[in-house]
């Protein structure tokens, strides 16, 4: 049996050098997921962040912590958490496909959805994230 946390928070970062930020975020994530057994996917809007973790109680409540605190997120939300029966990114510390302004509308609406409580919205966000993991994105 696994955790998983599945979260939206709103960026702080500046708009200057954004993506370097976000990618500095991920080269720091994926060998601390890999040391936590933790894993997971990271989808940024240039807005917003949503991020999908798995992984065991404990290491999944030692990243919550430090996500919560780190000041380049404001209002974490948790969309989704709990026992989850299967890792839904078997081979991903973190799948990352670079900066999604290409579905941003998109995701911002489901992402808007997920934060009024419509349970429905979840799961679909959740492929999302899982699409590019499977598509070979890093």
């Amino acid at each position: 049996m696994f955790e998983r946390w599945f979260y939206i928070s709103t960026s702080r970062l500046g708009a200057v050098q954004v993506d370097e930020q976000v990618r500095d975020i991920v080269d720091v994530s994926r060998p601390r997921n890999r040391l936590l057994g933790v894993t997971g996917a990271l989808l940024f809007t240039g807005r917003r962040f949503a991020q999908y973790l798995e992984g065991t109680p404990a290491a999944i409540a030692e990243l919550k912590q430090s996500i919560i605190r780190d000041p380049r997120h404001e209002d974490v939300r948790t969309i989704a958490s709990g026992p989850y029966d299967v890792r839904r990114f078997l081979t991903w510390s973190l799948a990352y496909a670079g900066p999604s302004r290409f579905i941003a509308n998109k995701v911002e609406d489901a992402l808007n959805d997920a934060l009024q409580g419509n349970i429905e919205s979840v799961e679909p966000l959740a492929e999302v994230l899982a699409g590019f993991a499977v598509e070979g994105h890093g």
